[in-house]
């Protein structure tokens, strides 16, 4: 499991899954001989990876239904001319870049305009190219950190409901264990553990309901486009440059 892995899909799995562990830790669990082998059990076949691949599944659902309720990807976006609001300029520089580096003539105006689906696609096999082109992560380390930043949201969004119920169903039991409690003689509901546990349970719901939103994934969207198509400007300078001496 690579970094980007680590942090845009496994991350968001294991903050879904931290109520759980707060629970278990306040009945005591943590420690106990079943959970540790289930634990260990889950992990030896490969539960961090089916977690991950769990929430990336997630997060492209929903990210396919939001590109369509944005009219594009980020970097579509980005590239049309009949995109309103966009810097001309900056647009202009960067169509060239992606043209020059990839091959692929993107569509004029009046071609956007006749056929807006096929110009997209053009521009979606362009972009496509280059992502391969960026992957080297020492070479275009801001791509890969948008690149994170933008899967971490978009997981995080795609799993936002699981999220939440957990977080909510977690808290519940809390509660109802403390209330318990305090019908039994000699166990004290109100200890330092418990109310640590319903403090940070409490915490974890509310994370889940207020960071994971469209409004930041969409804005992540947009920084990775924007450190991506900077790259291939980036490609093209140095596919301008001479060679060095003795590489030819």
């Amino acid at each position: 499991m690579d970094d980007y892995e680590r942090r845009a899909r496994l991350a968001p799995g294991l903050l879904a899954l931290l109520p759980v562990s707060v629970a278990l830790a306040v009945l005591g669990l943590s420690k106990a001989p079943v959970v540790v082998s289930v634990l260990m059990a889950l992990s030896l076949a490969g539960g961090p990876i089916v977690l991950a691949e769990l929430v990336r599944h997630q997060g492209q659902k929903v990210q396919k239904t939001l590109w369509a309720s944005w009219g594009g990807s980020p970097t579509i976006q980005e590239l049309r001319l009949r995109q309103e609001g966009q810097n001309s300029l900056q647009r202009e520089t960067w169509r060239k870049a992606v043209s020059s580096v990839t091959g692929i003539e993107l569509a004029s105006a009046r071609s956007e305009r006749a056929n807006p689906t096929k110009a997209d696609e053009a521009i979606e096999v362009a972009v496509g190219q280059i992502r391969n082109l960026t992957r080297d992560e020492a070479k275009f380390p801001l791509v890969r950190a948008e690149n994170r930043g933008y899967g971490f949201h978009r997981n995080l969004y795609g799993i936002r409901w699981t999220g939440r119920i957990t977080a909510l169903l977690v808290v519940l039991g809390v509660l109802a264990y403390m209330l318990w409690l305090a019908n039994v003689e000699h166990q004290p509901a109100i200890t330092l553990v418990n109310v640590l546990a319903l403090v940070a349970t409490v915490v974890c719901l509310v994370i889940w309901c207020f960071l994971p939103s469209q409004a930041r994934m969409k804005n992540a969207g947009e920084k990775y486009a924007y450190e991506l198509l900077q790259a291939a400007v980036l490609l093209v300078t140095e596919k301008a440059q001479p060679a060095p001496e003795g590489t030819q």
